[in-house]
């Protein structure tokens, strides 16, 4: 398991209530990905690493933040998927803060229509926690957290063409 880019990735945690855990991985221990959101609208930022042996995916989805842009303050939704076991989500991003983020250009792209690559360095809080998204409850607390990563940012979609008109019926 490893964390492709950039090389000093890391997520730094803590996690109380159904896990307690305070994780501290690295590239060297983790996956990670970055991307824009699937709606169009933001960016996705995904850690999966162990703990207690077990795999545990964080995600990480911010709406109100567009390629490139540093801001502060900005909601986030936060997913743990326990695999095997329980999926926990802030169902909303009014729970989580990015109290800081920045991005930072990694890669120029090449040519016209490639993806555009970014760090991305953040650090947060959530004041409520996760709940299991079956039962509602066992929750999760993710009381703090630090990560850096990478996102790919594909091109704009091309949109649709629009139809030509019908020729009228006789």
């Amino acid at each position: 398991m490893s964390c492709d880019a950039p090389a000093n990735a890391y997520l730094e945690a803590r996690l109380a209530g159904a896990l307690d855990a305070e994780l501290h991985w690295t590239a060297t221990d983790m996956r990670c990905e970055g991307m824009r959101r699937p709606d169009g609208l933001g960016l996705r930022v995904t850690f999966q690493g162990n703990v207690a042996g077990r795999p545990l995916t964080l995600v990480f989805a911010a709406a109100r933040i567009g390629e490139g842009e540093s801001a502060h303050a900005v909601p986030v939704n936060v997913t743990l998927i326990r695999e095997g076991d329980t999926i926990y989500g802030t169902q909303g991003d009014g729970r989580c803060l990015l109290d800081d983020v920045r991005q930072a250009p990694l890669v120029s792209p090449t040519a016209a229509g490639t993806a555009r690559l970014w760090q991305i360095e953040a650090r947060g809080f959530c004041l409520d926690p996760a709940r299991a998204a079956v039962t509602g409850s066992s929750a999760i607390l993710l009381s703090r957290f630090d990560f850096r990563g990478q996102i790919s940012w594909e091109p704009d979609p091309t949109p649709p063409a629009t139809p030509a008109s019908a020729p009228p019926r006789s």
